[in-house]
Formats: structure tokens, C-alpha cells, sequence
């Protein structure tokens, strides 16, 4: 009888383990996806007015669009230092303006989208800058062991530009100044274009027409 007692209790113990077991494998799972879902890829795009950074998530739905643009202040007066922001945010709005227009249909652009997704979500080594992949990340972006990543990789990277393409007017309007820095003689603005930031210049949009109506 004790026997039989000592060998149930075992069994319920065992139960509670393994269920326990599942809860942690079941959280760690739950845990892993919500920093993927959380954790953003970004790569970097050399314009002739500047640079241009592109951010998106894991499903390929672009999330914020910087560009900065530089001027040089003509005189350290509250006039030289607007005429100089001014003239900084004309640049990075060319910036974005051009990217929109002609470089986010490049394949250049593309295979710089895809690499940076293959980097940040597939790759076990994503500390690498995708500014330093070179020759060597073809040649292993090609391996039949890559092949399939490197098609869903490539397949991302032609919805998320089609996708901004789709919403370029938009991303246009909804741009804002984010940052301004004083260097020496130099100012540099940042513009910067979001989801949030297109709804509300939308928004903005329709609070004036009821305004004007």
C-alpha cells in the first residue's frame, strides 16, 4: 500500500513538472516572439543631398524615414542661423524627395533592404553594419543553404518598396523637422517621416478644410 502511495505521488510530481516545463517552453517561446516583433532593422542610403535612413519590422512594413540635411550659417545672428535651417531642411527634403522618386525602384536599393533583413532576423550573427558587407555576403547569400532566405528576403524587400512607393506623397507631407544642430558654422536639420506623423498631417489636413467649409 505504501508502496502504491509512494509511486502516485511520484507520477503527480512528475505531472506538475512536466506542466510546468510546457508553461516555461510555452513563456520563452511567447517572450522570443515579442522581441522579434520589437527588435527593427535599419539600413543607410548615401543621396547627393545626404543620407538617408530606412527602418522597417520583421513584416516588411516600413516604420520611420530620417534624412538630414547640412548649410553653412553666413553669420551667428538669429537671421543667419533661420536662413541656414531653412536652407538644411530644403536639402534633407530633396533628400527624400529624390529617394522616393527614383532610388527606392533601384535594385541597389532592394539588395540593401534585403541584406539588412537577412542580418538583423536570420542571420545568427547580426552585429555586423550592413555598410560593411561586401563580396564575400553575395557569395554566402548564395549558398543552397541560404538560397530560401535569400528569396523571402528579396520578396520583403520588393513589398516594402512597393509600399513606399505607394505612400510617397504621403510620406511627403507627413515629414517633420525632428532634430536641429548646431555645429560651428554649420546647422544640421533632421527630417523625419513615421506612420504616426503621416495621421497626423492628415489629420491637421482635415481639422482645415472643416476650418474653411
Amino acid at each position: 500500500m505504501k508502496t502504491l502511495i509512494a509511486a502516485m505521488c511520484v507520477l503527480a510530481l512528475a505531472g506538475c513538472a512536466s506542466t510546468d516545463s510546457k508553461q516555461q517552453d510555452a513563456s520563452s517561446s511567447s517572450d522570443k516572439s515579442s522581441v522579434e516583433s520589437r527588435r527593427l532593422a535599419e539600413t543607410a542610403f548615401e543621396e547627393a543631398g545626404g543620407t538617408l535612413n530606412l527602418v522597417f519590422d520583421a513584416q516588411g512594413n516600413w516604420v520611420r524615414i530620417t534624412a538630414k540635411g547640412t548649410a553653412a550659417m553666413a553669420d551667428d545672428t538669429p537671421g543667419g542661423r533661420e536662413t541656414a535651417m531653412t536652407i538644411a531642411t530644403m536639402r534633407a527634403k530633396r533628400t527624400v524627395a529624390e529617394f522616393l522618386s527614383s532610388e527606392v525602384r533601384s535594385s541597389k536599393t532592394m539588395t540593401r533592404i534585403a541584406r539588412s533583413y537577412v542580418r538583423t532576423y536570420q542571420s545568427s550573427d547580426s552585429t555586423k553594419p550592413v555598410e560593411s558587407l561586401g563580396a564575400d555576403d553575395d557569395a554566402a547569400m548564395s549558398l543552397p543553404s541560404a538560397i530560401e532566405e535569400d528569396r523571402h528576403a528579396r520578396r520583403l524587400a520588393s513589398t516594402l518598396t512597393e509600399q513606399i512607393r505607394d505612400n510617397s506623397s504621403a510620406i511627403l507631407k507627413g515629414a517633420y523637422v525632428s532634430q536641429r544642430t548646431f555645429e560651428g558654422e554649420r546647422v544640421t536639420v533632421e527630417l523625419t517621416a513615421s506612420r504616426e506623423s503621416i495621421e497626423a498631417a492628415r489629420q491637421v489636413s482635415r481639422m482645415m478644410r472643416g476650418a474653411m467649409q
